[in-house]
């Protein structure tokens, strides 16, 4: 893929205030995900594991101003996302990692509906199968299979 630069950005730890988590069981462990941040042929990717709203809004409040061209959603879509953060990303590409016929019905209808609200082309791997990100001329494309 050429030169590439990534940049651990998450877990950010709570601070005082933290402790009080909610969302999906197991949401200690999906908040203590490891985010990066991915430069890659001039696109910054946002690769977000599996982190809920409070682990979202931390990052948010640690990173003010943080861009990405490609969001990896968060946690396969759940419905358990911080929008503030989500729409100030300014990426054009969101992509959901999520298995056909899940038993948690990922991604969310709310949450796919944010994404686009918020500028995202979306693109599913339940729907597309492998989908892969593509950059020629410095224009941002994306390839399903």
């Amino acid at each position: 893929v050429g030169a590439l630069t990534w940049q651990v950005v998450g877990p950010v730890t709570a601070g005082a205030a933290g402790g009080h988590e909610e969302g999906e069981e197991g949401s200690v462990a999906n908040n203590s995900s490891l985010v990066l941040l991915v430069d890659v042929r001039g696109i910054r990717i946002l690769m977000a594991g599996d982190m809920e709203p409070e682990a979202q809004q931390r990052l948010h409040a640690s990173l003010p101003g943080l861009r990405a061209d490609v969001l990896k959603v968060p946690h396969h879509g759940s419905r358990y996302q911080d929008p503030d953060l989500l729409s100030s990303l300014g990426a054009r590409v969101a992509l959901v990692s999520v298995g056909r016929d899940n038993d948690y019905g990922h991604p969310a209808a709310a949450t796919v509906s944010l994404l686009r609200r918020s500028g995202m082309r979306v693109e599913r791997t339940d729907r597309e199968g492998d989908v892969a990100v593509t950059v020629q001329q410095d224009t941002l494309g994306v390839r399903t299979r």
